[in-house]
């Protein structure tokens, strides 16, 4: 049995991956991980398609090793006007008690890829030299955009259904993760 090497798939001196962790991971610390011989990633799920730029410029001005962009591809949630509403009612009093004005509507905080063509033209245009999904795949026009722009691609998967999806579209690398409500605990 061959042992996986990431190191070897990437050509990285450490096989160590740092995880993308959208709205915290920096293009400093992408870059501090590549420069020190793993895979520095970046978390795009929260960041419009200009900041997703600034932070891939950024990133490659800082180190000229590999480095991973990460993208959340999820089912947007369904929107229901009346009850967003109804929420933002109820805690009007809670941002009228801090001083704060409250939102009139709500928002996603974490764009998906897939309703996201801004996204995936930055991406193709910066070329990272690795891509990964969390939450779901992009779609199969995405996936061979990626594949001709000459990027690795990797999917997480959290159940054995997941994994069959992923390596029936081809992916790259499977990532997986134990599914959050089941830890490590046996």
């Amino acid at each position: 049995m061959t042992r996986f090497d990431p190191a070897r798939l990437f050509g990285l001196p450490m096989p160590i991956v740092q995880a993308p962790m959208a709205g915290v991971s920096t293009p400093a610390l992408a870059a501090a991980m590549s420069n020190a011989g793993g895979l520095g990633s970046l978390g795009i799920g929260a960041s419009t398609a200009d900041q997703a730029r600034a932070m891939i410029q950024e990133t490659r001005a800082l180190t000229d090793r590999p480095f991973n962009v990460n993208v959340f591809c999820h089912a947007s949630a369904p929107r229901d006007v009346a009850r967003e509403a109804a929420w933002l009612a109820h805690f009007a009093p809670l941002f009228a008690e801090f001083g704060a004005e409250a939102p009139t509507t709500l928002q996603e905080i974490y764009k998906s890829f897939l309703h996201d063509e801004e996204a995936h033209q930055v991406l193709l245009e910066e070329c990272p030299a690795i891509v990964s999904f969390h939450f779901g795949l992009p779609t199969p026009a995405h996936l061979d955009a990626f594949r001709q722009a000459g990027m690795t691609t990797m999917a997480t998967a959290t159940n054995l259904a997941e994994a069959a999806a992923i390596e029936a579209a081809e992916i790259d690398v499977v990532v997986a993760q134990c599914p959050s409500d089941k830890g490590t605990r046996g």
